[in-house]
């Protein structure tokens, strides 16, 4: 990588260049993304998987919805899929709902 010189440059141009940066770095990072993505796809279906169950099976690693600034720990995990999580706040999930409604108590899937 070269090194350019902006000590020369006026305020202006610095802000110019740093505007060009920016836009640079968001289509590179872009680019970088999409590659990554159509690699891991591409990886599933070779593995047998769709890209729908490889979303689902990301659900953990997404950040979990703030209240205040503060993140609701998981308190309740669905044993048919673990990634359908509830922190116990608000009404009860659907999945929940309905196991309950089998008769099921909701300590059996507390989380550990």
């Amino acid at each position: 990588m070269s090194n350019v010189d902006v000590t020369k440059l006026s305020y202006a141009q610095l802000v110019d260049l740093s505007k060009q940066l920016e836009r640079q770095i968001a289509e590179k990072r872009s680019e970088e993304l999409k590659v990554l993505v159509d690699g891991f796809a591409k990886k599933l279906e070779a593995a047998g998987f769709t890209v729908a169950e490889g979303a689902e099976a990301l659900k953990p690693y997404l950040p979990v919805a703030s209240h205040g600034g503060k993140t609701a720990p998981v308190r309740y995990r669905n044993p048919a899929n673990p990634a359908d999580t509830w922190s116990g706040r608000g009404r009860a999930p659907k999945w929940l709902a309905d196991l309950e409604a089998q008769g099921r108590g909701r300590e059996e899937f507390r989380a550990v």
